[in-house]
């Protein structure tokens, strides 16, 4: 994979958003903390190919559209309410897990007549779902906890066991959490700076806590492997009359493309922090460098898109699906950025 082959679509989605997810063929978009939006997301791909826009072809093809939530109305489904505001949120098996003051719940998505039904009692600002299946809870002051979403995974430390299928991994202060394989990476009051790794041992399905780890006690940092590309390139569309060098906008040329934006063998991954990083060959992915002094996606050490990391609210990418593994939704103040990354042929 090169990046003259690497075509970057820029949706822009304008307003004021709480929190969005990608699942299913569905888009589920937070209007606010109390309401959720579903919207049909095949068919709004489908209608964008009828959206007349220029491919530009630089050192990386690039295409840029925005739209108004007025403009997505042809594409809503239906609109969920919730009484409390919600902290945070994911979705497995077609069931919204989610949190408020009160407790962590469940939702199914597929009931008409769907209630929500409490979990637990405690409430949790952060839920992590892992590639393979796992999900953690941050619970603040009160520490880390994994509900086991099926029951493909237990625990043989009964003593862990803090509500059904709710078992504690360690007591220490937890903002968020991220997945490393089966291990996790913890964040304390500054969502910057990881301050523990967990350790498990999984042996089919059965888990086993082997350590938690301050990072500071972790071996010796490992070089990262990933250069920074020294001219980091623009996402904004050029124009013919700015003069810049190697741009041009196609008139007659036609590229051929996925019109699902889908695609088979493109995908982001998120780079762990430079203590956590394994030797790994990573030439395949795109690499989302979530800690570095500002936010990156790389491609063979390229730097495909550098956004400053004070605009960013939240980022999620989808590494547990086929489809959509190939895209980074960005929340930023004043709109929601998709971008989506896909083969062309030209």
């Amino acid at each position: 994979m090169d990046k003259e082959h690497l075509l970057t679509t820029k949706l822009i989605i304008d307003g004021h958003f709480h929190d969005f997810q990608l699942y299913s063929g569905k888009f589920y978009l937070w209007m606010n903390q109390k309401e959720l939006n579903v919207y049909d997301w095949n068919k709004w791909m489908k209608q964008l190919v009828d959206v007349d826009r220029p491919i530009y072809l630089e050192p990386q093809p690039s295409e840029q559209i925005s739209v108004t939530i007025e403009e997505l109305i042809p594409f809503l489904e239906r609109t969920i309410s919730f009484s409390e505001p919600i902290y945070d949120c994911a979705i497995f098996n077609h069931i919204l897990y989610f949190s408020d003051d009160n407790g962590f719940y469940r939702y199914s998505l597929t009931k008409n007549n769907a209630q929500k039904e409490r979990i637990w009692d405690q409430a949790v600002y952060s839920i992590s779902l892992s590639a393979k299946g796992r999900m953690a809870l941050s619970a603040g002051e009160s520490g880390l906890f994994e509900y086991l979403l099926s029951s493909h995974y237990l625990y043989d430390q009964l003593d862990r066991q803090k509500a059904p299928r709710i078992y504690q991994l360690n007591a220490h202060f937890a903002s968020q959490a991220t997945w490393n394989h089966h291990d996790l990476i913890q964040y304390g009051k500054s969502q910057s700076n990881p301050t523990y790794l967990t350790q498990f041992n999984e042996q089919k399905g059965q888990l086993h806590i082997v350590d938690v780890l301050p990072v500071t006690q972790l071996s010796g940092s490992l070089t990262s492997q990933v250069q920074e590309y020294l001219l980091p390139l623009s996402l904004n569309p050029p124009s013919m009359k700015d003069g810049l060098l190697f741009s041009f906008e196609m008139d007659h040329q036609k590229v051929k493309k996925d019109s699902l934006y889908r695609s088979k063998t493109i995908r982001l991954v998120v780079k762990p922090p430079a203590v956590l990083e394994q030797q790994q060959d990573s030439i395949d992915f795109l690499l989302v460098m979530a800690d570095s002094p500002s936010f990156k996606v790389v491609l063979q050490n390229d730097v495909l898109l550098e956004i400053p990391h004070h605009s960013i609210q939240k980022f999620r990418i989808y590494n547990r699906t086929r489809h959509y593994r190939n895209q980074l939704h960005v929340l930023q103040n004043n709109s929601l950025i998709l971008y989506l990354f896909t083969e062309i042929n030209r």
